[in-house]
């Protein structure tokens, strides 16, 4: 059963101890470090998931969509607190619970449990594989594939991104100081070109660019 379904049946014990919250793009959800002691349920909307660190790093990496839960991870760990932030990428709308209404809920409801811990295999797979791949990339290998990805999602004769570096830095894992080298790269080579600071490409400047190859 879909976890649509699963929310349409949702015990009506439990139905009287949830609530739901709104978040506006660039708000955050649940943020690292923060006591997990809530759920979520993603009805609407995306999110950005993204783990800081002590350098002051961030790296974005993973996207969630409806339908999905933010916090299940830590509350099923038996964790105290949240280990990654995440944050509305567009206007989200979500049903919040107690972690202990959430745990009470998998208790009484089968079809529910089974539906989380279908949506955990299926989320945690790929993103472990990614994150075990990329550490190894090159930056400016990231840099490609990070502006293939975008291509793909708004395909465009003259495509511009209107992402500043910062964002781009948290979505590839690197510095600003680091992707600025690999956009002037890709600038000076002819794969990408800047207007008013803004990356733009080319529909001939995109063929390149999915067509570029790195040594491994």
């Amino acid at each position: 059963m879909k976890l649509e379904q699963v929310i349409e049946f949702m015990p009506e014990s439990i139905r009287r101890l949830i609530g739901r919250q709104t978040f506006l793009p660039g708000e955050a959800i649940v943020r690292k470090g923060d006591r997990a002691d809530h759920v979520y349920i993603l009805t609407k909307g995306s999110t950005r998931v993204s783990n800081e660190f002590a350098t002051g790093q961030r790296y974005t990496f993973a996207q969630q969509n409806t339908p999905d839960l933010i916090g299940d991870l830590e509350v099923l760990a038996g964790q105290e607190f949240y280990s990654t932030t995440n944050e509305a990428q567009t206007a989200c709308e979500t049903i919040v619970m107690s972690a202990d209404t959430f745990m009470q809920w998998m208790r009484r409801d089968n079809h529910f449990a089974c539906a989380i811990a279908q949506m955990l295999a299926a989320k945690m797979y790929p993103t472990s594989n990614e994150n075990g791949r990329i550490k190894f990339q090159p930056s400016i290998q990231r840099l490609q594939r990070y502006l293939v990805r975008r291509l793909d999602e708004a395909p465009s004769e003259l495509f511009v991104l209107h992402s500043n570096r910062q964002q781009i830095a948290d979505d590839i894992g690197t510095s600003i100081k680091t992707v600025n080298r690999g956009v002037n790269k890709l600038r000076e080579t002819g794969f990408i070109s800047l207007f008013h600071g803004k990356i733009s490409i080319s529909v001939e400047q995109q063929q390149k660019l999915r067509s570029l190859k790195f040594d491994t």
